[in-house]
């Protein structure tokens, strides 16, 4: 598996435990934790005798991929975490922003995460000007320094000779 893509793996899981705390509301109107998605919603075709669902997961976190690059003095990766939610209350703009603010305290507290990528600055939020009321949305851009390979040079057996 890539780097890039263990990022986003060990970045779920940092979310997942983040935010696992914070009830939000669905819009049958009930309390859950946000869902944890990896890379996009399901973009899956509807299997034959099931009904598409209609009705997006909310609330849920997106960890996203965006680029990476490798220079010669190492590897960057950029991740960003976007959170949606659903309020009909007048306060719900401010779901989104409380799920980005634990993941941003648990990433600052451990800039380390799985053993192999390390929390660059800046970490940027944001949110739009607009909302689609009553869903709210907000994300967080993060920059990574990842792991590059060490190169492998074949010297062939020549040199070794006595």
């Amino acid at each position: 598996m890539s780097t890039p893509l263990l990022l986003v793996d060990e970045l779920c899981t940092v979310a997942q435990a983040a935010t696992a705390d914070l009830m939000l509301e669905t819009e049958s109107g009930t309390l859950v934790p946000a869902r944890v998605i990896p890379g996009f919603l399901d973009e899956d075709e509807p299997k034959p005798g099931k009904p598409p669902d209609d009705t997006l997961p909310v609330p849920f976190l997106i960890v996203r991929y965006l680029t990476s690059e490798d220079t010669g003095q190492g590897g960057t990766a950029t991740v960003k975490f976007i959170a949606t939610t659903y309020s009909k209350h007048g306060q719900g703009w401010r779901d989104p922003l409380e799920l980005l603010e634990r993941i941003r305290q648990g990433l600052l507290k451990n800039r380390t995460v799985a053993k192999k990528f390390w929390l660059e600055f800046p970490i940027k939020c944001e949110m739009p000007e607009d909302r689609p009321w009553p869903y709210s949305v907000a994300w967080m851009t993060t920059n990574w320094t990842i792991a590059q390979p060490i190169e492998e040079v074949d010297y062939g057996d020549e040199y070794f000779k006595d």
